[in-house]
């Protein structure tokens, strides 16, 4: 199977849904790019896809919420019927995506996964519909383009709010998927207080349905902004790119975070991190397990939350020094 564009092409791309999954298929989407040469890239997504895409390393491509007319192929790393069904009322001629959901009639080409998304990491899995393409990988690890000016921005946005970036640790207490995947905020309200008093400063991301959780992790005198909800998707990747390094649960921030270089302490319990740790050169995984772990649920069904009452807030202290020290 060749990719199946002709030359001076325009190359649609629909990434998965999620931000993490955005990170995690940009060594698929960076082959697709590699191996088609296209004239024109368009991504297609929710709104938030164009600011993360200067940092995708894809080159110039351009995002749109619908599927453009003129494409002349269309690749689908969501499993839905409806990224099918958009593609095919668009008229994309080429249509290409894994079966599933019924879908078949939709696609030109719908290949059998060779992976199983429920055992194997997520890049691979998407790094798969690429190699079922015949198209060759360059590189099955996720680097993502920092923006030449992204990090003086981020530095300036800091200092704003009265901090140093030498001393700033960055914080993301929540997770959008559910609760089953957060660390206690009153754990995490230690984990700053320790933080605090070694002299680090300290930034609290997230949405701003997390902001009670970042107001519940700021002690109170500490010096530090609670910045859930306060930021754009682009000025929250700044602020990482500006920081010294970022403690975590798996999240998608956990993955621009290692993809961009940074250090992060990432923190597992609900989730598998052999299907979807972050990819990056200063990754230190916290994951201790419960018998019910991982769920894969949005909230936890058991007292206590096992998994992440397993992760004792002196481990992830000493793992937070252990990155900056080094």
């Amino acid at each position: 199977m060749d990719g199946g564009l002709r030359p001076g092409g325009h190359l649609v791309i629909h990434p998965p849904n999620w931000l993490g999954d955005v990170v995690m298929a940009q060594p698929a989407m960076a082959a697709l790019v590699a191996g088609l040469a296209p004239a024109r890239v368009t991504l297609v997504g929710r709104p938030w896809l164009a600011e993360l895409a200067p940092w995708l390393g894809l080159g110039a491509v351009a995002t749109a919420e619908a599927m453009p007319r003129d494409g002349d192929l269309a690749v689908l790393f969501p499993h839905s019927i409806r990224v099918a069904w958009m593609a095919w009322r668009a008229g994309i001629p080429e249509r290409i995506g894994f079966r599933g959901q019924w879908r078949r009639a939709l696609l030109t080409r719908a290949p059998r996964p060779a992976l199983d998304m429920m055992r194997e990491h997520h890049r691979d899995y998407f790094l798969d519909l690429v190699a079922q393409m015949g198209l060759p990988i360059p590189r099955r690890h996720v680097a993502l383009s920092v923006p030449q000016e992204a990090v003086e921005q981020g530095e300036a946005l800091l200092r704003r709010h009265g901090l140093d970036p030498g001393r700033v640790v960055a914080i993301a207490p929540g997770a959008q998927f559910g609760g089953a995947k957060r660390y206690p905020p009153e754990r995490y309200h230690l984990l700053a207080r320790r933080l605090a008093a070694a002299g680090r400063q300290l930034l609290i991301l997230g949405t701003a349905a997390e902001r009670a959780i970042g107001e519940a992790v700021l002690p109170r005198g500490a010096e530090g902004w609670n910045g859930c909800g306060r930021t754009t998707l682009a000025q929250a990747l700044r602020l990482l790119a500006a920081c010294r390094l970022l403690l975590c649960n798996d999240s998608g921030l956990m993955h621009v975070a290692a993809g961009i270089g940074r250090p992060v302490v990432a923190l597992f319990g609900a989730t598998d991190p052999a299907r979807t740790a972050p990819d990056g050169p200063q990754v230190r995984l916290l994951y201790r397990p419960a018998e019910c772990s991982p769920c894969l649920q949005r909230e936890c069904r058991v007292a206590g939350h096992p998994c992440m009452a397993a992760l004792a807030p002196e481990e992830v202290a000493q793992a937070v020094e252990e990155l900056l020290a080094g």
